[in-house]
């Protein structure tokens, strides 16, 4: 029974890290600040039979969007043919002056077999200047991290990003858990405490409070394993959110004017 309760949990733990490993990076929805005037960030994305293919066409028009706006030539069908015979793209980057510097990247195989690869990519932001790159820890959102230590106290990583909701849930759900399995756990000593005592107790006594020890211990295994998986999957869900943008109001005096009258009002503009 306890074996077979710990596997099931592991299965559970895996299953919720490999939706979590599913998930769009951040910066595909919205491209990081770049940390100095040097450089901006650049995304692309590219097609291909394998996952290297799909890459260097990537990496191509990564190449291209930096050219453009440099001022620089840009051969595409030469770049294509260097990346395709392995070089590096540092080596092509330096050997045909357009800096660029690879951040990270997102893998999605298609249904064909295909793969279509996404990168993100630090490129120069004028063509007089040498860029100093940020190593990518721009990439990361802030807010997840900080959602992570939060979550020490499960449920705050989630209100801190806006689902209070959720986060309140979560906490009291733990809270609910762990005061369970305490529960359980005080009274099967209780349990035991009679089992230990069995020469005061008749053998109907006794029976009854070893059923009730097993049934009580097994309980609480149970409620501890949800406990952990729910503060596993706490600081998961406080990662993998996106925070809700707060809404802006706005109050603007206006007037609508007919033929006849002119109504003072008030303007409310909201941003989602």
């Amino acid at each position: 029974m306890k074996y077979k309760f710990f596997i099931i949990l592991i299965l559970m733990v895996a299953g919720i890290c490999d939706s979590h490993a599913k998930r769009e990076p951040s910066w595909m929805k919205e491209l990081p600040l770049p940390a100095n005037n040097t450089y901006i960030y650049v995304r692309e994305s590219g097609e291909g039979r394998t996952v290297n293919e799909a890459l260097n066409m990537a990496l191509v028009r990564v190449f291209q969007n930096t050219a453009s706006r440099l001022g620089k030539t840009f051969d595409e069908a030469a770049v294509a043919a260097e990346l395709r015979k392995g070089t590096n793209y540092v080596q092509v980057s330096q050997q045909y002056g357009i800096p660029i510097n690879k951040v990270d990247q997102y893998v999605v195989n298609l249904k064909d077999g295909s793969y279509w690869v996404c990168v993100l990519c630090q490129v120069a932001s004028m063509r007089s200047v040498v860029p100093v790159w940020d190593k990518g820890e721009r990439a990361r959102n802030v807010s997840d991290i900080a959602s992570l230590t939060k979550s020490i106290i499960p449920g705050l990583g989630q209100i801190g990003k806006g689902y209070t909701t959720e986060g309140l849930l979560t906490m009291f759900g733990e809270a609910a858990l762990v005061g369970g399995g305490i529960g359980c756990y005080v009274a099967a000593q209780k349990q035991l405490d009679i089992i230990r005592n069995h020469s005061n107790v008749t053998p109907e006594a006794l029976l009854e409070a070893r059923n009730n020890y097993n049934s009580l211990r097994s309980t609480s295994f149970v409620i501890w394993g949800a406990a952990s998986a729910l503060y596993i999957f706490n600081f998961i869900r406080a990662y993998s959110l996106e925070p809700k943008p707060e809404l802006a109001f706005t109050w603007t005096p206006s007037l609508i004017t007919t033929p006849n009258s002119v109504v003072p009002t008030v303007g409310l503009t909201y941003r989602f």
